[in-house]
């Protein structure tokens, strides 16, 4: 079991150590604990929002994967989502394999918008749907390309994390990872935003969630 709770604002510029702290982890045998920078295993850095996939003190058959926004200049953790530990699952990511994967299953999450969250041992690929503009945090290079249903794309890398975007309606879709752009082109090209989120439209996700307020 988890509770998430609000933690004092920290004057450190990276908002690790804050995220993870506003997680506390309730064990089985009554003990309390937190994960530590340690435990992250992938860390997904946007402007205004991380994602981070993490290992649980003290228990190796589950992840968490948590969903932190910065309000007013606090960060908060507003998801926690529940995996099986994919460890022994499909390493590559891309749209043929994506499937294969340890999903979140779609949510709504809020201060972020509507999110899905693909895991594989080694990988880890967020689909976002935002009012807000995305991008990546300190993104070095930018390029426009055409998908195969002949949407215009921006594709942005920055760190070893690619991400591609474009507009849908009023917002925008945004699909991030730890993948080659290849492999996230090959996603984006397989996986529309209906195909992503259709289990908001009265369907339930596969991943156990905990959404603060």
């Amino acid at each position: 079991m988890a509770v998430i709770q609000d933690v004092p604002r920290s004057p450190d510029a990276n908002p690790l150590l804050d995220i993870l702290h506003s997680v506390q982890w309730q064990l089985s045998d009554g003990s309390k604990s937190y994960s530590e920078p340690r435990d992250v295993v992938r860390q997904i850095r946007m402007q205004n929002i991380e994602i981070l996939q993490i290992q649980i003190p003290r228990i190796a058959t589950t992840e968490g994967v948590l969903v932190a926004g910065q309000k007013n200049g606090t960060w908060k953790t507003d998801a926690l989502f529940l995996l099986p530990s994919p460890k022994s699952q499909n390493r590559a990511l891309d749209g043929g394999s994506l499937s294969k994967a340890e999903t979140t299953g779609a949510a709504s999450v809020p201060n972020v918008g509507d999110v899905n969250i693909f895991a594989s041992a080694d990988e880890m690929v967020c689909f976002l749907m935002s009012n807000q503009a995305l991008s990546l945090a300190n993104s070095s290079s930018k390029k426009s390309i055409r998908l195969a249903s002949g949407v215009q794309a921006k594709l942005s890398s920055a760190a070893g994390v690619n991400s591609l975007s474009y507009p849908y309606g009023s917002r925008t879709f945004f699909v991030v990872g730890n993948v080659a752009s290849s492999q996230l082109v090959s996603v984006a090209n397989n996986y529309t935003p209906n195909r992503v989120f259709f289990s908001l439209e009265g369907h339930q996700g596969d991943g156990q969630v905990h959404v603060g307020t």
